[in-house]
């Protein structure tokens, strides 16, 4: 089977019918995606097309977009559609679903259906969708042909895998059938040459406790046997608990580094956004006289200003002493002129004596100063009476005057102090004040500099804190994505486990050595039954039949055997082929497929020396599983003479830059479909097309449309450019 194109329609991430791709038929395709972009998406779509499993659609594989375009009662459709060739003939097969909208915010989704095409000759003829995936790509290929980032390629993590692959391309599976006879005939030819011989008058008592002996040792046997794969069992458990402890605890190390890093750096970030904040802008405008970075000519002319205000209001506060004073002059003038006799001479002070001595006066009829009498009507009476009255209108006079006085005394050119306070508002702008109104627009520009430079740092500061986290995922990815909290913790039962692993494998070599001595004896017990010479030649017939059964049993069991170990001798060799092509100058070692149980193997990596190398690098695990599965196509091709694609999401996410571009290099180059979706040849969000130059093969680039809300999923859609 040869991937030509597929095409996707409305599946998740994937808005609309314009997404397609078209692949190389007997190379690498790759698509380049970033976290996100959808790669994870396009893969499961695949998986989705060919799982012939599934009958109803599923609304969680309805583009969101799309749901979200949608009138109520309207409908569109999901499809996911394979253009393939298989047995040199065209295929097609498109897998579909309905959905409509029912209300504001729900919607049905119906029935999978399933359309198919198939070539023959000069005529397109419409076939079952579903047999034809199963016809062509079964869910044995689909087992050995798609792998969901690294943890999958881990092919004999599966116990079942080993037997599988066996079953499909090794001639072992047809002697188990021989195995089972073998066994059959030889156990009723041993019953009954046992019958026969326990009836025979001559040996019949040696023969009965012969077999009571053998019996006995064949249930210790099998008990010992038993107890041995039970003991193994735990020994098998205790190597993949440590394996998976050991492999954790490196990861774990790993992680703490990595998460102290990205910690730091997250601190580092922080703070230089702290710095880039610490000045709110808008404030500073009035808080910080902002303002005036662009106005210290004005400040200037505002200052001179002031000063022409303040001048102006003395001089006008002068004119208004003056005035004041020579009102206050007039004033008294006035009562100069008032005081003074016709004669030129100076009256007596106005109030002597004052009102109420002369009112006394004018009472008694009396002048108290001189003594006489002053009748009412009299001219000294008059005088008094006048003198009283001149005293009243004094101070009258007097009255007035001082409310005079006051007036001009209250009276104020200016109420306010505005002048004053721009003067001092002036005074205070001047100096120190001043050279920082000068300074303002350079501390800005400073500040401005400040800000873009420590921009610039945080932007570096990002890149290396995605390193970071894209370390922390390739890591996650290498131990199988478990989670964080168990890296975070501690693997202190290490010890523990090294010596309950260390008792078992002590118990398991007594247990063998026992089962030894039991097979030692069973084996001079059945001697010793042989040996027997029986009267009848009948049971003689009977030994020599079961002998012969016993002996052709064995050689099928060692056939068997050995064709297993054949088979894994073959997958070896062509591993380390593929190997040796993909490491290209990197060292690759020696892969070795060792069996460890009837129906179960491990791949295991060593050096030319023989030493095993027990913690490969992440990069060398990934190159032993691909070559290991490039293998296995290779035997798929030979025994059922067809052959299929390589199908890789995010497998190589443990590569190194330099890494990749010798990896993807050689790939190319071999003459096998390969179509791999990964986020190799990324950086900073942007593809590194130097290192693609080299590459002749179809190249994508995913992403995610610009515009999106990253709130929003109905605002995200991936789409497809071809690089080459």
């Amino acid at each position: 089977m040869i991937i030509k194109e597929i095409r996707i329609k409305n599946f998740r991430s994937y808005y609309g019918d314009n997404n397609c791709f078209e692949f190389s038929k007997d190379g690498l395709t790759l698509i380049l995606g970033d976290n996100g972009d959808g790669k994870t998406t396009l893969f499961e779509a695949i998986q989705w097309l060919l799982d012939t499993t599934v009958d109803r659609g599923r609304i969680e594989h309805v583009s969101e977009m799309r749901k979200s375009k949608l009138e109520i009662g309207e409908h569109d459709e999901v499809s996911v559609s394979i253009k393939f060739e298989h047995d040199n003939r065209d295929m097609e097969v498109e897998k579909s679903f309905q959905f409509e909208r029912k209300d504001t915010t729900s919607y049905i989704a119906g029935n999978v259906s399933y359309s198919g095409y198939e070539t023959k000759g000069a005529e397109r003829e419409s076939v079952s969708g579903k047999s034809l995936i199963n016809r062509c790509y079964d869910a044995f290929i689909q087992r050995f042909s798609m792998f969901k980032g690294e943890s999958d390629l881990k092919v004999f993590d599966d116990k079942t895998a080993l037997k599988v692959l066996v079953d499909k391309f090794s001639d072992v599976r047809k002697f188990d059938f021989l195995v089972d006879t073998a066994n059959l005939f030889e156990e009723n030819s041993n019953k009954a040459y046992l019958k026969e011989i326990k009836s025979d008058e001559k040996v019949s008592k040696e023969a009965n406790a012969l077999d009571f002996r053998i019996t006995k040792l064949a249930n210790d046997i099998q008990q010992k046997k038993s107890d041995i794969n039970d003991k193994r069992a735990s020994i098998e458990i205790y190597e993949t608990k440590l394996n998976q402890l050991e492999q954790n605890q490196e990861s774990c190390e790993k992680y703490q580094d990595i998460q102290k890093r990205l910690v730091q750096k997250e601190n580092d970030a922080l703070k230089l956004r702290s710095q880039i904040g610490m000045v709110d802008y808008n404030h500073s405008l009035l808080d910080r006289q902002w303002i005036l970075c662009a106005f210290p000519n004005i400040l200037k002319e505002f200052q001179n200003k002031c000063s022409s205000f303040s001048k102006e209001k003395r001089r006008q506060e002068r004119d208004f002493d003056k005035r004041r004073a020579a009102e206050k002059a007039k004033i008294e003038t006035i009562k100069e002129i008032q005081g003074a006799l016709i004669n030129g001479a100076t009256e007596l002070p106005w109030y002597l004596p004052n009102q109420e001595t002369m009112e006394d006066m004018l009472h008694d009829h009396i002048c108290k100063v001189c003594g006489r009498t002053a009748e009412e009507g009299t001219d000294a009476y008059n005088f008094m009476m006048k003198k009283l009255e001149d005293y009243k209108r004094h101070v009258e006079a007097k009255a007035e005057r001082q409310l005079k006085e006051k007036e001009i005394d209250d009276a104020v050119l200016f109420k306010n102090t505005y002048i004053e306070q721009l003067h001092n508002l002036s005074v205070s702008m001047s100096g120190e004040n001043e050279a920082h109104v000068y300074s303002i627009a350079r501390e800005i520009k400073d500040r401005l500099d400040l800000v873009e430079l420590l921009k610039n740092r945080l932007r570096e500061l990002e890149n290396k804190i995605q390193d970071i986290k894209d370390d922390k995922a390739r890591l996650l990815i290498q131990v199988g994505n478990i989670p964080e909290n168990m890296l975070e913790s501690q693997f202190h039962d290490i010890k523990g486990l090294f010596e309950q692993k260390e008792k078992a494998q002590v118990r398991l070599t007594d247990l063998t050595n026992e089962l030894n001595d039991l097979q030692a004896q069973m084996s001079e017990m059945k001697s010793k039954l042989e040996e027997l010479n029986p009267a009848s030649s009948q049971v003689r017939l009977f030994r020599d039949v079961h002998h012969t059964l016993e002996e052709i049993a064995k050689a099928i069991i060692k056939a068997k055997d050995d064709n297993l170990a054949n088979f894994l001798a073959d997958l070896e060799k062509r591993t380390n082929v593929y190997v040796e092509k993909l490491s290209a100058n990197d060292f690759h070692g020696e892969v070795r497929l060792i069996q460890t149980a009837k129906d179960s193997t491990e791949i295991k990596l060593f050096s030319s020396n023989g030493t095993e190398i027990k913690k490969p690098s992440g990069s060398q695990k990934t190159v032993m599983y691909i070559s290991v599965l490039f293998a296995i196509s290779d035997f798929t091709q030979q025994k059922r003479e067809e052959d299929y694609p390589l199908i890789f999401d995010a497998a190589t996410s443990s590569f190194g830059d330099s890494k990749e571009k010798d990896f993807y290099n050689i790939i190319n180059n071999i003459k096998k479909q390969c179509i791999i979706v990964t986020k190799d040849f990324i950086t900073g969000g942007k593809v590194r097309t130097k290192d693609l130059e080299s590459l002749d093969c179809p190249i994508y680039r995913i992403k995610k449309a610009e515009g999106f809300d990253p709130n929003n999923m109905a605002t995200i859609r991936t789409i497809i450019e071809r690089i080459k």
